[in-house]
């Protein structure tokens, strides 16, 4: 742990207050620190400072997600230094600090071939005591985890809300989007990785929209809009009613972002950033096209997921859900060594059926046994995968990372959808070996 991080820590101590620097390029992650450390704030009684750097250009350039919007947010743990005629000062301190050594990483690189750390050249603070006691952890513990009691501080709602002022701009461009005051909709995020230029080739991360097609006309067809997420790199959506694809309207911006995914009855999304801004909103969501079985999975009781299916080459077969957790461990794919398995996406009638199930479950609703057997495995699977290094021979990350999981693991309380389980065991009972086609 760094002497910066020591002193912030040291620091809002002093002050009474929970000093965040959140990862300034991936938002999803930026969403997900700053709603760990709202939590933080609530069970210390103390403020949340946000420092968001500015972004560096020339050869310190480093890109940044920017979206200054989320500094607005109010909530009753928000710091009013945020407000004040300091807050500047102290961005521009924090991004000159950073930019200094991403200038002393340049040249050790040119001369030494020595890359620095991620904890100097890249803005991030605050990170190491939102999941931990200290950022000094030496070992990992159950204990500490379960000390924090996550699905009881996740269960508690933390109000958050869009400043008067977004809001009320906010609403102008709802209605010039063309979407009633009055109307329901639904948030669809289809990752496809332009944003990032990364189509990989595995598949395992991004999505086709059209497959959405079906599960798209569910909503409309009960009367709910859909309002598609995401950016102008994204295929275009043919005209479809009470669809807007809001990416390529004038509406879109930062700001809206936080408004519709606030706003909207439930969100529908994969393993990528924004789905962690619908986690700090407190959002219902369906989490579909799984790529792992560890992160991102749907975290309220009521909220459902389905999982990719993963061919494996070696077994010449689909593999079952229940046999996810049993494999070696590959990050955010979840398997490796990854070039022996291969991702096929959910069908568009899984994707339809899977809204219905959602839409139509009865207020007494339950998990069924194949749900519960199945997040039984996983926190099983999970908890022996924790109790491993993940970073060896970086203590600090390693920890930061084990603990950072735990508190998903011990706090999430969705399930795969029903239909999907009981479709996938079948076909695994009944078929030990299958072509690549799901229609097999």
């Amino acid at each position: 742990m760094l002497i910066f991080h020591r002193f912030l820590e040291w620091l809002g101590k002093r002050l009474g207050t929970v000093i965040l620097i959140p990862h300034p390029i991936a938002i999803g992650t930026c969403g997900e620190e700053i709603y760990f450390g709202l939590l933080k704030a609530r069970r210390e009684k103390k403020k949340l400072l946000v420092i968001l750097p500015y972004p560096l250009s020339g050869r310190l350039h480093l890109q940044l997600h920017n979206n200054r919007a989320l500094l607005e947010l109010q909530t009753e743990y928000r710091s009013r230094l945020q407000d004040s005629f300091w807050y500047v000062p102290i961005c521009w301190g924090v991004t000159l600090y950073f930019a200094f050594f991403r200038a002393i990483s340049i040249v050790t690189i040119r001369l030494l071939g020595i890359t620095l750390r991620e904890q100097l050249t890249i803005p991030m603070a605050g990170q190491e005591v939102l999941w931990q006691p200290k950022g000094t952890m030496k070992n990992f513990s159950w204990d500490v985890v379960s000390a924090y009691d996550w699905t009881a501080q996740m269960e508690a709602p933390v109000d958050i809300s869009l400043s008067e002022s977004q809001q009320k701009q906010a609403r102008i461009l709802r209605r010039d989007m063309g979407l009633p005051a009055d109307a329901w909709f639904v948030c669809l995020h289809v990752r496809e990785g332009g944003y990032y230029s990364d189509h990989d080739s595995s598949g395992s991360r991004n999505a086709t929209i059209a497959n959405y097609f079906e599960a798209i006309k569910e909503i409309t067809r009960r009367g709910g809009w859909v309002v598609r997420m995401g950016d102008a790199s994204m295929t275009r959506l043919p005209q479809m009613e009470r669809v807007i694809d809001y990416p390529f309207t004038a509406a879109k911006s930062a700001m809206m972002d936080l408004y519709l995914i606030k706003e909207c009855r439930f969100y529908i999304g994969m393993l990528s950033g924004i789905l962690d801004l619908a986690m700090l909103f407190q959002r219902p969501m369906l989490v579909v096209n799984m790529c792992s079985w560890l992160l991102a999975f749907p975290p309220k009781q009521s909220d459902l997921g389905l999982f990719k299916h993963v061919y494996s080459k070696k077994l010449k077969r689909f593999l079952s859900p229940f046999e996810w957790p049993q494999l070696a461990w590959g990050g955010h794919s979840s398997f490796s060594p990854e070039e022996e398995y291969e991702f096929h996406e959910n069908t568009p009638e899984e994707l339809r059926a899977v809204v219905a199930e959602y839409l139509d479950r009865p207020e007494n609703w339950k998990h069924s046994p194949l749900q519960k057997e199945f997040n039984a495995l996983r926190i099983n699977g999970a908890r022996e995968l924790l109790c491993s290094e993940f970073n060896p021979g970086d203590n600090f990350a390693d920890m930061l990372a084990r603990y950072r999981l735990a508190s998903r693991l011990e706090s999430v309380q969705g399930a795969l959808g029903a239909g999907f389980l009981e479709r996938t065991q079948e076909r695994h009972m009944n078929a030990p070996t299958q072509t690549r086609s799901l229609a097999n």
